[in-house]
């Protein structure tokens, strides 16, 4: 191995999580979002950060069956995702910050709503007069 490679495998190890790691990460969080899923998930993933190298060795190890029946594109980098648990910081980070916005927008929604409702209530009385 020459001095150049190894050097461009540092640089990239420390960028963490790899930029194509976040974009499944982030899919993965917007779904959970979507779904509101938000406390479970936080709770599991919480839970689990202990068992992620036992996770990535078992998806390793079924991946010849798994894939023989499915394609998944992202098997892998689900599996090398697993390997390192600053990625699940970065996932619950992502989680809890498209949490934020989404409770923001829904907060923002109901205070235009609630307001709309009352213009329309005194643009009523004002009319009754």
């Amino acid at each position: 191995m020459s001095p150049s490679s190894g050097w461009a495998m540092k640089d990239r190890a420390d960028e963490r999580p790899l930029p194509e790691h976040k974009e499944v990460m982030d899919r993965f969080a917007r779904k959970i979002i979507d779904w509101r899923m938000t406390a479970p998930a936080i709770l599991f993933i919480e839970s689990a950060k202990p068992l992620t190298f036992l996770g990535n060795q078992a998806l390793i190890f079924f991946q010849p069956m798994v894939q023989s029946i499915f394609n998944f594109k992202t098997y892998d980098e689900v599996a090398e995702i697993l390997e390192d648990r600053d990625n699940l910081e970065y996932l619950l980070s992502r989680i809890e910050e498209l949490e934020a916005e989404r409770t923001k927008a829904e907060r923002e929604e109901k205070k235009r709503r609630r307001e709309e409702k009352r213009a329309a209530k005194a643009h009523k009385e004002g009319k009754d007069e």
